[in-house]
Order: C-alpha cells, then structure tokens, then sequence
C-alpha cells in the first residue's frame, strides 16, 4: 500500500505509480493531487493507480481510498470518474480508423505487436504506429490502460470483440 503525491520533488508521482503498477498488480497505491481537472484523473487511472483522492477531501475520503485500495488494488476509484469517463468518450479524437480497431480488438485479446503483425500483415513498425495512434486517441500511456479505456468506452467489449 502506498499513497503518492502526483507531484513529487524528484519526479512524476504518476510514473512511480506506473513502476509500481508494472511490477505488482497486488500493491495499493493512492495518488493525492491538489488539482481538480479530468486530465489529473484520467492520468492517474490510466497509470494505473487504485485511487486518486484531492487533497482538499475530508481526511474520512483518504482513509476510505486506502482502505479500498487495500482490498482491490486494481479497481480505480475517484470522485468525478463517471462525469470525466463520459467528457472523454465525447472527445472528438475518439473516432478509430478500421484498422485500429482491428489492431485494438488483438490487444485487448492479449496479443503482442508480432502477432498482430502476423494476424494483420503488417510489420512490427506498422503495428507500433497503429498502437501509438491508438494511445493518443485514448489518453493512454500503456496497453493497459488503453484496454481499459476502450472498454469502458464501449470501443470493445471485455473479451476483444467489437462493443455491442
């Protein structure tokens, strides 16, 4: 369990969170952040953070989203979530060509940038332009959190397929 500042004096508390997160899918983490803006949020959802909770929040809040994080480290939790989750999906950029969507639907299945070359005909180099697009279309820094948020997004559904 570990509750980080999203602005730390040596860094990113944001690229903590994702060092963390790449190493343990067991370990708690809180981001506090004194802003209050969907971008702070989304990052850290999609860093993969358990929570994210604003400093100005009643110290009943922090101890809540420790606790929780505790128990389901990998479920995110944050005030606003649902209202900036759907500020996001209405976002122009979220319009993914064909190909992408192909290119999405064989990540959320699992596979790598090889076999998603094999599958698609497409070389390596091809398929990593295709994912960065795709990340930036959703905000993502990581497969991870693309996944994520093509599925809460209703881009796929949660085994790979086109959303219904």
């Amino acid at each position: 369990m570990a509750v980080i500042d999203i602005n730390m004096p040596d860094g990113s508390g944001l690229s903590l969170v994702r060092s963390v997160r790449e190493r343990s899918k067991d370990v708690g983490l809180v981001v506090l952040t004194m802003l209050n803006d969907d971008s702070s949020l989304l990052e850290a959802l999609d860093a993969g953070a358990s929570a994210l909770v604003r400093k100005s929040s009643p110290s009943e809040q922090v101890i809540s989203a420790v606790r929780r994080s505790a128990e389901m480290p990998l479920e995110f939790s944050a005030s606003g979530l649902a209202e900036a989750m759907r500020r996001r999906s209405e976002s122009p950029q979220m319009t993914l060509t064909t190909r992408e969507t192909e290119v999405l639907k064989l990540l959320v299945e699992g596979a790598s940038v090889a076999q998603v070359g094999k599958a698609l005909f497409m070389s390596p180099s091809t398929v990593k332009t295709h994912i960065a697009k795709i990340y930036e279309k959703l905000g993502a820094h990581n497969r991870a959190s693309a996944v994520i948020a093509a599925v809460r997004l209703g881009l796929v559904s949660g085994d790979g397929g086109p959303a219904t």
